[in-house]
């Protein structure tokens, strides 16, 4: 019984869902029927709460458990029922995490949770005393784009409003300055705490600028690195479809200032460790943005 052979560990916003969906469909990849088990970066949650289930995460084992239910009560399937079942009721430790993983199969087994990015480095610690050759894929966008994203997708939300545009400015600026939401984008820490445990060798980073422009690229690496199949069979033909998209909110000027604020320091810190035109754009944009809320302040 051990750890799965590899994670998917962000970034939030970056990709992770189209990375789950591929992967799932390659032959020697064995992933959890439901994205994101978030046992790693969350106590271990009692009963009443997994029964309850207002987490998203845990709704979503509830739901599995029950539609497999529901499907061997009609005699049509209801297979995982079992596994299903497991991964809503029974108590969450390191060892129930290890049972969810086959242990006969012949390929590759993974989980895809972008919490896992935010992980202490003691918790790191933990999973490579249990699987020190564990695979590790960071996906990172610029961290701008990042920020917008994930606070369009919360105030998309009927009880936060329906829609950013829509949601109070001191409502927004919260979010944007909350911890979660600044670990979220601080890759150079998150991954320090992973590199403290695992070399480098061990750890994909991609870019979501790359997801845009060439997919199939991108899977193939992502694939070649966990060492299955990377042939061109193995490349699904609609690769560049996008998963849980958003829809394409872009910062009003106001916020622009903000965000470049927020995050110009770790984007040229990024820049300095990466040095490609990803970074570079990043950088160039951080920088204009930044320049305009200068000017503004010294007008």
């Amino acid at each position: 019984m051990s750890f799965p052979d590899f994670l998917g560990i962000g970034a939030q916003k970056a990709g992770t869902t189209w990375l789950h969906h591929n992967l799932a469909r390659h032959p020697e990849i064995w992933l959890p029927p439901v994205k994101e088990i978030h046992h790693l970066d969350h106590r271990p949650p009692p009963l009443v709460v997994r029964l309850l289930a207002r987490k998203a995460h845990l709704r979503a084992a509830r739901d599995l458990a029950l539609a497999e239910l529901a499907a061997r009560l009609r005699g049509a399937g209801g297979e995982r029922l079992g596994w299903a079942l497991r991964l809503w009721l029974a108590p969450r430790h390191d060892d129930w995490y290890a049972r969810l993983f086959p242990d006969d199969w012949p390929g590759r087994c993974g989980e895809i949770c972008p919490g896992y990015a935010r992980l202490a480095p003691e918790r790191v610690a933990t999973i490579a005393a249990r699987r020190p050759d564990l695979r590790i894929i960071y996906l990172l966008r610029d961290p701008i784009e990042r920020a917008w994203s994930a606070a369009a997708m919360r105030f998309r939300k009927p009880r936060f409003g329906g829609d950013i545009a829509r949601a109070p400015d001191e409502a927004v600026v919260r979010f944007l300055k909350r911890a979660k939401t600044d670990r979220h984008g601080d890759y150079l820490r998150n991954l320090a705490a992973w590199e403290r445990h695992f070399p480098r060798t061990q750890i994909y980073i991609g870019f979501f600028d790359r997801l845009q422009e060439d997919p199939a690229a991108l899977l193939r690496e992502i694939l070649a690195f966990l060492g299955v199949d990377h042939s061109p069979a193995r490349i699904p033909p609609d690769v560049a479809v996008a998963r849980n998209r958003g829809r394409g909110e872009r910062p009003p000027e106001r916020f622009r200032r903000l965000l470049a604020q927020l995050y110009i320091a770790r984007i040229r810190a990024l820049h300095a460790r990466f040095a490609n035109a990803y970074t570079a754009a990043w950088l160039e944009r951080a920088e204009r943005w930044s320049a305009g809320a200068v000017a503004e302040a010294a007008a």
